[in-house]
């Protein structure tokens, strides 16, 4: 919106110059030349001012993806860790037994986590937040390097 309204006060500007000039028949063409080397160069500043802004924040985005991804990785090996739990013989063979027997619950599984603070659900939460954080960076990286793209046409 900001780049369209430029675009159009430059326009204008050029428009107004050029039919000042044309109004002075003496200096009507360098008037014009005037005019266009005048809007070119207002174009291009801005353009090249559009293009640093765009690449600064791909740029910005592109170093904390590395920096997330890293994170993603921490979380996830922490969500596993604690989402499985590994018994002993001893505990697999008491089942084993009580399962034979026929009197078994959830709470006799010694896969299950006994202790709610040592459950997975906090680390699944946080890993999938940053996996939809990582994804959203993903898709802005895509549309800020097909804006540059339509800057460089």
């Amino acid at each position: 919106m900001k780049r369209q309204i430029i675009t159009f006060i430059i326009m204008a500007l050029a428009l107004s110059i050029a039919s000042i000039a044309q109004a002075t028949s003496s200096s009507s063409q360098s008037a014009t030349a005037a005019a266009q080397s005048m809007t070119t160069q207002g174009t291009t500043s801005i353009q090249q001012a559009e293009y640093e802004k765009l690449s600064g924040e791909l740029q910005t985005l592109l170093n904390g993806l590395a920096v997330k991804k890293k994170e993603l990785t921490r979380l996830r090996r922490k969500w596993i860790a604690v989402k499985g739990r590994m018994p002993s013989q001893e505990e697999l063979q008491k089942f084993e037994e009580k399962k034979a027997e026929g009197a078994v619950s959830f709470e006799d599984n010694p896969y299950v986590n006994k202790n709610p603070l040592s459950s997975p659900g906090i680390y699944r939460k946080a890993y999938y937040e940053k996996l939809n954080e990582i994804k959203s960076d993903e898709a802005r990286i895509a549309t800020l390097r097909k804006e540059i793209d339509n800057l460089n046409r």
